[in-house]
């Protein structure tokens, strides 16, 4: 067996231990393996490309400390498994790497700057690319500088590096073939013109802004075959772009967001777990075998009475994000409640199944230029005793590309599948969830309609006024913890047990992994929109509806009463 293979297959069994992201990363990898170039999955996985660059890489030699200087590398397991991945998996059709982005999250003294040193010296001089040019960046130069030095090192300790490459105090470079390779911070007079194939972020966690990160990204638009090459610990700022690209990455790991083109491995512990056993220290130091145990084990015996030294301990050597809030629903659970629903056919059979039921309706408004959502929930009955939710979401149709690249989400994929709907210009007109409203009257046993009144005044004005609603089923429902706080708390257990049926809808999925919570004194709990990651509006919408089932689950007479204008 090939050693990523063995790698992950010993992850997923338990036999190596680790923290849920390190093992969801090698799931994701066995599950690929099991799909490769099947309809809707056009990779496979070509372990001799892994096994070139496994040669090469073994045959640069340390540069540094007693232990280890003058010796050849030889790269550990979880090192193959990550950089075999990036290099081994390729387009059935175009032979072209799968992956563009590799973000590995890894604790201090694992040796990532070292392995970002021999993939940028392999991508930017051995890939077969012509006029190849790869930069290293940081926030500061200097900082961009200690993956280069290290680079610089790895040439100078080996002969034949040395006869190919020329080593210059700001660049590596081959002349045969016009390749570079060179350091470039944040601080840098200008980056007009760069022409990148390969990308080194160094010490993600420590940038401020997206600036050069997104400038790098945009200008390797000419290259087939580009590599954003990530390195970081963990941060201390959730709201930060390596914030947000972590974040990411545990969507993708969670199936939460589909995008084949992200690498993602993050090695960590988990937080329910002791962080003074060294069997923890263990999980979350992919490298531990060959770690400094010692220095470990003193840094503990520091953190452990000191409370400042705790957080970093935490941080940097657990890779916990110790100011990060938590997400107070379960993305697992959410995850066994739902139905497959992959085609447009097999979700109208699954409506069709739900026609002249009792449900609820909640509607989220918050937004005109952002998502709209309005969510029928229908309560378990004796023959379906799971909570099913027919999910509405709307967004302007002029913005759907623009917020699809802020919000790291993939709007156009869900309009072109049917989750997601979008309105002519760039906000959204209420008449679209009016007519729906209206439209489900005449499918479906409308118990009551709930809305946040902050924001609904004209639109329920319409539904009693214009629509014959009668005004006591159409009620308001605070935002606050006596409005929501009960329903938030069900909503909460009820996905917990997998008991919330969505039919698969991905738009709610990742509303539900966005959610961060908000508690009072009382132990009221509120899913928080300042807090959470990203948008919540579906979620927002069915806990409404939630919250009018708990006021009233079986005293509301069958149907409406039509109010005779």
């Amino acid at each position: 067996m090939n050693p990523i293979d063995a790698y992950a297959q010993s992850v997923v069994s338990g036999a190596v231990p680790a923290g849920k992201y390190h093992r969801l990363s090698c799931a994701r990898h066995l599950r690929d393996r099991a799909r490769e170039a099947t309809s809707g999955f056009p990779f496979r996985f070509d372990v001799e490309r892994a096994e070139r660059f496994f040669r090469f890489a073994e045959k640069l030699r340390h540069f540094e400390g007693k232990q280890w200087a003058g010796k050849l590398i030889e790269l550990q397991p979880q090192q193959q498994f990550r950089l075999g991945s990036l290099f081994a998996w390729v387009h059935v059709e175009t032979g072209l790497r799968r992956f563009r982005t590799a973000y590995n999250e890894i604790p201090r003294k694992n040796g990532k700057s070292l392995e970002a040193a021999i993939v940028a010296l392999y991508v930017t001089f051995f890939s077969g690319e012509k006029g190849a040019k790869g930069f290293c960046i940081a926030t500061k130069r200097d900082q961009a500088k200690i993956v280069f030095n290290a680079s610089i090192r790895l040439v100078r300790a080996n002969p034949l590096l040395l006869q190919r490459i020329k080593v210059q105090v700001a660049s590596l470079t081959r002349d045969s073939d016009d390749s570079k390779f060179q350091p470039l911070g944040a601080d840098a007079d200008g980056t007009d013109g760069l022409n990148p194939n390969l990308i080194v972020v160094d010490e993600f966690h420590k940038h401020k802004t997206r600036d050069l990160i997104d400038v790098m990204e945009s200008a390797t638009g000419q290259r087939l075959e580009p590599v954003n090459f990530q390195i970081t610990t963990a941060g201390d700022d959730p709201v930060s772009p390596c914030g947000d690209q972590h974040d990411y990455a545990c969507k993708i790991l969670d199936q939460v967001i589909d995008d084949e083109t992200f690498f993602a491995f993050i090695a960590h512990a988990d937080i329910e777990d002791d962080w003074l056993s060294e069997a923890t220290w263990a999980k979350a130091n992919p490298n531990w075998p060959v770690l400094n145990q010692d220095d470990v084990r003193n840094l503990a015996r520091k953190a452990a009475n000191m409370p400042a030294a705790s957080a970093e301990f935490k941080q940097k050597r657990l890779n916990l994000w110790v100011s990060a809030s938590n997400p107070c629903l379960s993305v697992d659970g959410w995850r066994k409640g739902q139905t497959s629903l992959p085609t447009a056919l097999q979700r109208a059979t699954w409506r069709d199944e739900l026609l002249h039921e009792r449900c609820y309706i909640g509607i989220d408004l918050a937004s005109k230029i952002d998502l709209c959502a309005l969510s029928l929930v229908f309560p378990p009955t004796d023959t379906k005793p799971t909570w099913r939710v027919l999910p509405h979401v709307w967004t302007p149709e002029e913005t759907v590309k623009d917020r699809s690249h802020r919000d790291r989400a993939p709007y156009d994929i869900w309009v072109s599948q049917g989750w997601l709907r979008t309105t002519p210009g760039s906000r959204i007109d209420h008449a679209v969830v009016r007519a729906a409203i209206v439209a489900a009257r005449s499918l479906y046993d409308v118990a009551l309609i709930g809305f946040d009144p902050w924001h609904a005044d004209t639109l329920i004005d319409e539904l009693v006024r214009e629509d014959g609603f009668a005004a006591d089923r159409v009620l308001a429902v605070p935002q606050t913890y006596q409005g929501m706080s009960s329903a938030c708390l069900r909503m909460q257990a009820e996905i917990l047990e997998g008991n919330v049926d969505a039919g698969g809808c991905p738009v709610t999925a990742w509303s539900v992994s966005n959610a961060v919570a908000n508690r009072d004194g009382k132990d009221n709990l509120m899913f928080a929109k300042g807090k959470s990651r990203g948008r919540i509006d579906p979620l927002i919408a069915m806990t409404i509806a939630m919250a009018l089932w708990l006021r009233v689950p079986a005293k509301v007479e069958p149907s409406y009463q039509m109010v005779i204008l």
